[in-house]
């Protein structure tokens, strides 16, 4: 596990340079959730600076969404406590805690239209008619469904019903926002314009949000920071570049983008030699031991020359745009990926001889498969 604390950006007032906007700061600390034999959260700590969004990254089962129920007052964590600018709200009902959650099954009331059910919060709210349904046609018209205002659910697509369930989230103002897998349901297209529409509408507002997925490029693509959760505990939280270039364990090199596992030997005083190079280890002491390990390399950080005799064979090719990913066959039966521009990629037609070789960077090793 790593460090998990709020990036230099949020300053001491609350506010954020960057966007000018003053949010909501969200700490969530030392959370432990058991539900049976199952242990869902094991100690999750993560503070979350004013304004910004932070998604929680990892498989299923990971404890992400009971992270995410925990904050909005849905769960109780059996010990841990979740902190809204510094006061504790554990013990707060869900419908007293002022935040907007949006889910994946979008849960809007088939009884109402659109405008109604954007402007239901509101009426909860006991605000008059006209500033209610105001409110609600300002918001609807933000997610560009101003046209669509009288129309019920079932007379919208899939992605219109999630920007309904999205503004009436927002039209409370809430004072955090929380994303549950709110576009796994939707085709590739209509995500990609969601999650586009999603960040800009929250960078618009400042509102300090939660956004839980599975899938690493939605992670990727909108958060300010990731973390990347393994069996209730936080693997490592950082900016999406930083966590893609310098992954903090092996789990996280591998659930983030494609990374190689090639066979090496671990040697004395933190070196490790695999492909004919010795490199140094990332993060390794000369008096951790040596021994058979895999060294964690991705596409673009291995290096390919066509030659007689090398120690690979190339076998695929996927066109990616601007690169390619070559697949090659090394010795030992070991198959890596490996990216090259596409004007260079096009000669290697498949039974290209050819040497794969380390970077020369210090490199992530895991226990040898």
């Amino acid at each position: 596990m790593t460090t998990n604390t709020a990036p230099e950006a949020a300053a001491a007032d609350g506010t954020r340079p960057a966007g000018g906007t003053r949010g909501t700061s969200v700490v969530l600390q030392d959370l432990s959730r058991s539900f049976g034999a199952t242990r869902a959260l094991d100690g999750l700590s993560i503070q979350i600076a004013p304004g910004e969004l932070v998604a929680l990254l990892g498989p299923s089962g990971c404890g992400k969404t009971t992270a995410l129920r925990i904050v909005a007052g849905f769960e109780s964590a059996d010990t841990g406590s979740v902190l809204v600018d510094d006061k504790d709200i554990s013990r707060v009902p869900a419908a007293r805690r002022d935040m907007g959650m949006v889910f994946q099954s979008y849960s809007l009331f088939p009884n109402m239209n659109a405008l109604d059910n954007v402007g239901f919060g509101l009426r909860m709210r006991k605000l008059g008619t006209a500033e209610r349904r105001q409110r609600a046609g300002e918001l609807l018209d933000m997610v560009g469904l101003a046209p669509q205002a009288k129309q019920y659910p079932h007379q919208l697509s899939g992605g219109q019903q999630q920007r309904v369930a999205l503004a009436r989230a927002l039209a409370i103002e809430p004072r955090v926002l929380l994303l549950d897998e709110p576009l796994s349901a939707l085709d590739a297209k209509v995500r990609l314009q969601l999650r586009e529409q999603i960040r800009t509408l929250q960078q618009r507002l400042g509102t300090t949000t939660m956004f839980v997925t599975h899938d690493q490029e939605e992670a990727l693509s909108m958060a300010d920071r990731v973390g990347v959760m393994s069996h209730g505990q936080l693997e490592q939280i950082a900016a999406p570049d930083e966590l893609y270039e310098h992954p903090a364990t092996a789990f996280v090199a591998e659930f983030v983008g494609v990374m190689n596992r090639i066979p090496a030997e671990l040697q004395a005083g933190g070196m490790v030699t695999a492909l004919a190079s010795t490199v140094p280890v990332k993060g390794q002491r000369p008096d951790e031991g040596e021994g058979p390990v895999d060294v964690l390399v991705r596409p673009e950080g291995l290096t390919m020359q066509v030659v007689e005799n090398g120690n690979g064979i190339v076998t695929t090719k996927t066109f990616l745009g601007s690169v390619t990913r070559v697949g090659v066959l090394l010795s030992g039966d070991v198959t890596v990926q490996v990216d090259k521009p596409s004007s260079e990629a096009a000669a290697l037609a498949p039974g290209t001889s050819v040497s794969v070789t380390l970077p020369m960077d210090p490199v992530l090793t895991a226990p040898r498969r």
